[in-house]
């Protein structure tokens, strides 16, 4: 520091009674000079693979087809359970928007889209996994309480 001061020494220009200012802002620019050779640098090809967090086509195409898939399956859903889960997650309204629109209190709209969405993820499920007998179809789809419907709550 003393050196870069030393040097500097002809750009000095006594402008106050104090050369404090004048060394201090040799002192700070000395500082900075010294974090700058610290920052990390990254190679282009690096800087290339970095995402910038919006996601890729094959992403949304993923995405809309899973979408697509979902309203399918809520196609063969009864009509209450259906229109139940189309104004909660196609339009965004309130279980009390819902349950004045539907003519119904706000916990049968609350257990409509409750079961719904249960139904529908029950069919995503099992059109997921590959064919099956008829006899384990049967024991998943209807297996009460103990039966393989545990965990998709």
């Amino acid at each position: 520091m003393f050196c870069k001061a030393l040097g500097a020494l002809s750009t000095y220009q006594p402008l106050r009674d104090s050369a404090l200012p004048w060394l201090y802002t040799i002192a700070a620019h000395r500082l900075a000079d010294h974090y700058r050779s610290q920052r990390p640098v990254a190679s282009l090809e690096v800087a290339g693979s970095v995402s910038d967090g919006r996601p890729t086509p094959a992403d949304v195409a993923v995405s809309r087809d899973l979408v697509r898939q979902v309203w399918d399956a809520a196609e063969r859903l009864p009509d209450s359970q259906r229109q139940a889960l189309w104004l909660r997650f196609g339009e965004d309204r309130e279980y009390t928007e819902i349950a004045n629109s539907l003519g119904r209190s706000v916990e049968a709209v609350k257990l409509l889209v409750h079961r719904g969405a249960k139904s529908v993820r029950m069919r995503m499920q099992l059109a997921e996994r590959p064919a099956r007998t008829v006899a384990g179809v049967a024991a998943v789809a209807g297996g009460g309480r103990a039966g393989g419907l545990v965990g998709l709550a």
